[in-house]
């Protein structure tokens, strides 16, 4: 057998080279591009996080709140309904919160704003009303509003007996937005595109996709999001080129609205990342690809966990708040569940406030809110209501079960001594109990009764725990503090 010539040899040595170059600059080129997009995405997500938390979430939760708020759906439901009274209420909201707001009744079939005006809802001439009210969600996000448009949350509102009583809204100019997309891309640099499940842009930081009152762009007209047929397609992590500039695409999910937001971020110049060794540009990209997913994964539960809280938790005393108390019995309704409805009322407590101060005051709460809930059993609940208000939801088939918790915690409050700046407090309460069946009976008329149950205590001297009967119906005592 003839051995290689050194032709040969050579030929061999330099085709080896060449297939360890070629490998060589085909991992430099997936490790930089790898690199590259984590970085960029990196960059992007807390900043989105907090763009969606407080443009987009916020007023969402806040038309989800009052939709769900006891006593203005027991307001809709009332016999004597006022429309300046609840005129003026919208007026208040929107000065308050800077935002808009509107309620459209089924009873009275007008749309009330908060700018004062109001609508007549007929079919044919409001075609939004009846198109939502015919959807099996309770909730959508509309655009709206001739000449100054608005993006609007609007929630379903029910009633008793999951009754059907019209919408709420909650809506913000669209310019508002774009002042805040102008904001962020002098900040960060990218644009954005959010997307509804029908592939409208509802909003857009893109000067030509813009809404307008007679214009909605839509995501399979850009000829940059072409996919045969499939214009729906995830668009994750794709370059594109928008007016002769390279954007790398990020998607998210923002589950709460069914939409999707596409971020569109520029890529830079990669001409230094060519002259990367081989090693450290590998162990680059993976720290950053397992610190990337790593972060991600925790932003999220922690973004997830503040909105949880900030939407169903009392900052002050760590309980819930009515909106969680209302999800909780309507999973008892769901459920067939009896309970009994427990109000909760600090005896005097203006008095605390008066004479030794708001935190005072704020101390007694925060006291009485730990005995309460050490009271209650682990499956039930106890929510603050307002001010010094509590309620307590007991889920039993006897009406005794409320009262011996009731009776626990009245004494255990008695007994109770909370210390102070300038002194030791103690507190007592009046307690109510109302026993009913959540299938049957709505929260609101069991928690009126639980609150006749509640004042009969108060008239009777306070300190007391009071069961309703129907002989306590409609007590009202002029100063029961």
């Amino acid at each position: 057998m003839k051995s290689p010539t050194n032709t040969q040899r050579l030929t061999i040595v330099l085709m080896l080279a060449l297939g360890v170059a070629f490998f060589y600059a085909t991992y430099i080129g997936i490790g930089s591009v790898v690199a590259e997009q984590s970085r960029v995405q990196q960059q992007s997500v807390s900043p989105v996080f907090d763009l969606v938390r407080d443009e987009l979430l916020r007023p969402f939760y806040i038309a989800e709140t009052f939709a769900n708020t006891v006593d203005f759906v027991a307001t809709m439901e009332a016999e004597d309904f006022d429309e300046a009274t609840l005129l003026s209420r919208l007026q208040a909201m929107e000065q308050k919160l800077g935002l808009s707001f509107f309620v459209a009744s089924e009873r009275t079939r007008k749309q009330y704003f908060s700018n004062g005006n109001t609508l007549d809802l007929v079919e044919g001439n409001v075609a939004w009303y009846f198109q939502a009210k015919a959807r099996d969600r309770d909730f959508m996000a509309d655009l709206g509003q001739v000449g100054d448009v608005h993006l609007f949350f609007d929630v379903k509102m029910r009633g008793d007996n999951d009754e059907f009583l019209g919408y709420v809204g909650v809506g913000k100019r669209v310019q508002q937005f774009l002042e805040s997309f102008d904001r962020y891309k002098a900040m960060y640099g990218y644009d954005f595109l959010f997307v509804n499940d029908n592939d409208e842009i509802m909003l857009s930081s893109l000067p030509e996709l813009v809404v307008t009152d007679a214009y909605i762009p839509t995501l399979d007209a850009l000829d940059w999001f072409q996919h045969g047929d499939d214009s729906s397609a995830s668009h994750d992590s794709e370059i594109i080129q928008v007016n002769d500039q390279d954007l790398l695409v990020s998607e998210f999910g923002i589950k709460e609205l069914g939409w999707r937001l596409l971020l569109l971020s520029p890529l830079e110049a990669r001409q230094s990342q060519t002259t990367r060794a081989f090693l450290s540009n590998a162990l680059a990209a993976l720290l950053i690809v397992l610190f990337f997913a790593g972060g991600v994964a925790a932003l999220m539960m922690l973004y997830k966990r503040n909105l949880e809280n900030q939407a169903q938790i009392d900052l002050l005393t760590g309980l819930p708040n009515r909106t969680y108390v209302q999800r909780y019995f309507n999973q008892l309704k769901r459920s067939g569940t009896t309970l009994c409805a427990i109000i909760v009322d600090l005896d005097r407590f203006k008095e605390v406030n008066d004479s030794l101060g708001h935190e005072a005051g704020d101390l007694v709460l925060q006291a009485a809110a730990t005995v309460l809930a050490g009271a209650a059993r682990e499956k039930d609940i106890v929510g603050r209501w307002g001010g010094e208000e509590f309620v307590m939801l007991i889920a039993t088939e006897s009406e005794d079960t409320g009262r011996d918790i009731a009776e626990r915690a009245r004494k255990e409050l008695a007994a109770l001594e909370i210390p102070t700046r300038e002194s030791t407090v103690s507190i007592t309460a009046s307690f109510g109990v109302a026993f009913g069946d959540a299938k049957a009976e709505s929260m609101a008329a069991l928690l009126a009764k639980a609150d006749d149950a509640m004042y009969q205590a108060k008239l009777d001297g306070r300190n007391l725990v009071r069961v309703y009967t129907p002989e306590t119906a409609s007590i009202r005592l002029v100063d029961t503090a």
